[in-house]
């Protein structure tokens, strides 16, 4: 298999694709796997009518979620490039505050003169609020009254072909600054849990509030305030038990990292077998410390936070380091980030990195993990990724090597054992997300329903659809 740029896509790539939180395919077959389960147990219930309703409701909201608030988003970014004449040039807001700046690296380069910061910051953040509220309104409150009428008709439809016209109610349609704009901004946009938690808010609130009786309004807050959980963390949280019960570490090296990390191992011992403790020293190096002309620079910049960053400019370093394959690996790393409003900088870890010449510091080993594990945005000078991201995957890839190294029996290592390492974990990482994917399923599709089912019997001692359900007049 083939993408279309001509780079082999093999089952390692496929799971850490399918793993990613923002990954379409996996998404698409939950949300269908939700779709069907909810209406069945509907249609159980409250046979057509209820089973109609839930399929329109859950696979309208399952088209928005998937593609509405994107393709909104893309067209606002398409009307903010012309607005900021950029040529078609979009930009992130997120922000390591002295390391990646996305933001003033548009604000420098692209933007025209007349827009001040705060107010590309506010129109950005404009954009991604109106998508939001767009998407929200459709489903929470065009929907719902939609789905309503047309369960009206069919049931008036339905009584006058038996002769028994019954009538129905008629439907009631019921100063920050830069830096907190771009939070929420960036949040909302490039963020998983944003995206999720910003339409689930409004659409819960929208079919709650269109509720045609307090018993439907209950239903739906268990059913869609209970499926947040669900649908945003049970899946990782469920790999991430079976990767403790398995390796003592919550966390697991992607499967397509590994693939790319195995084959740069495998091309540096070549055919050679070599002892574990050789092998590991090679590949993670001894701790090192810079020396003093360097540590000692009054030109560290220090960052906010519990763990800063500490950033330099590459010519600084160049002042200082006479030693030309130490400062060619300084370069090297300087390029694993953009540049900063168009100067070089490089994080005193890497610098630390480039004198410790292990091969996990290699730098182009990181570009190619990088450039994989990030779709190519790790660089790109428009585009913010987390540098504690990359560097949380670096020390997963060390985590690796120590797994590796203590399941070698015999005490050597060679070809064949990083392969069989690979393919194990390649295996594990498979089952750890099908088993993910499956409890989220069974709780969003089947329990979860039946939950709010069963509490609706439970405390009216009705098992009816309370959308078209009297049960004030039952009482009575």
């Amino acid at each position: 298999m083939v993408n279309p740029v001509g780079n082999k896509i093999t089952l390692s790539k496929v799971i850490t694709r399918m793993t990613k939180a923002d990954a379409l395919a996996p998404i698409a077959a939950l949300e269908a796997t939700v779709v069907a389960g909810r209406t069945y147990q509907a249609y159980k219930r409250g046979k057509g009518d209820e089973a109609r309703e839930r399929f329109i409701e859950e696979s309208m909201g399952s088209i928005v979620w998937l593609f509405g608030v994107k393709s909104l988003n893309s067209l606002g970014d398409k009307l903010l490039a012309k607005l900021f004449q950029s040529n078609g040039k979009n930009f992130d807001v997120g922000t390591d505050k002295i390391l990646r700046t996305p933001f003033d690296n548009f604000m420098k380069k692209v933007a025209p003169k007349k827009f001040k910061p705060n107010q590309v910051a506010l129109i950005k953040g404009g954009k991604v609020l109106t998508s939001i509220v767009l998407a929200n309104l459709f489903i929470g409150f065009i929907v719902p009254p939609l789905n309503q009428a047309l369960t009206r008709k069919v049931r008036s439809k339905r009584a006058e072909e038996a002769k028994n016209i019954q009538k129905t109610d008629n439907l009631a349609f019921k100063g920050a600054g830069i830096g907190n704009i771009n939070k929420f901004t960036n949040f909302i946009e490039n963020t998983n849990t944003g995206q999720l938690l910003s339409s689930d808010v409004g659409i819960a609130g929208g079919r709650m509030y269109n509720a045609r009786r307090k018993e439907e309004r209950r239903e739906i807050a268990i059913r869609d305030i209970g499926s947040i959980y669900f649908y945003m963390w049970a899946q990782g949280h469920v790999r991430n038990l079976l990767n403790l019960a398995e390796t003592g570490k919550a966390t697991r090296l992607n499967p397509g990292t590994a693939e790319i990390f195995s084959k740069h191992l495998i091309d540096f011992i070549g055919n050679k077998e070599i002892g574990v403790n050789e092998f590991k020293e090679a590949v993670l190096g001894k701790e090192t410390k810079l020396p003093d002309e360097v540590l000692n620079l009054n030109s560290w910049e220090k960052g906010k936070g519990k763990n800063p960053l500490e950033v330099i400019k590459l010519k600084d370093l160049e002042k200082v380091i006479v030693d030309k394959e130490i400062l060619e690996r300084i370069k090297q790393m300087s390029k694993l980030q953009p540049d900063r409003v168009g100067v070089p900088v490089i994080t005193k870890q890497q610098v630390i990195d480039a004198y410790n010449k292990a091969e996990i510091n290699n730098p182009e080993l990181l570009n190619r993990v990088f450039d994989d594990f990030t779709g190519g945005d790790y660089n790109k000078e428009f585009k913010f990724v987390s540098n504690k991201k990359l560097y949380n995957l670096k020390a997963e890839m060390e985590h690796y090597i120590e797994r590796f190294c203590k399941s070698v029996k015999d005490g050597k290592i060679n070809k064949s054992a990083l392969e069989k390492f690979e393919r194990k974990n390649l295996i594990i990482s498979g089952i750890n997300f099908a088993a993910g994917f499956v409890v989220a399923a069974a709780f969003l599709s089947t329990l979860i329903p039946k939950f709010q089912y069963w509490f609706t019997k439970k405390t009216t001692g009705i098992d009816a659809f309370p959308g078209v359900y009297d049960f004030e007049k039952e009482k009575k």
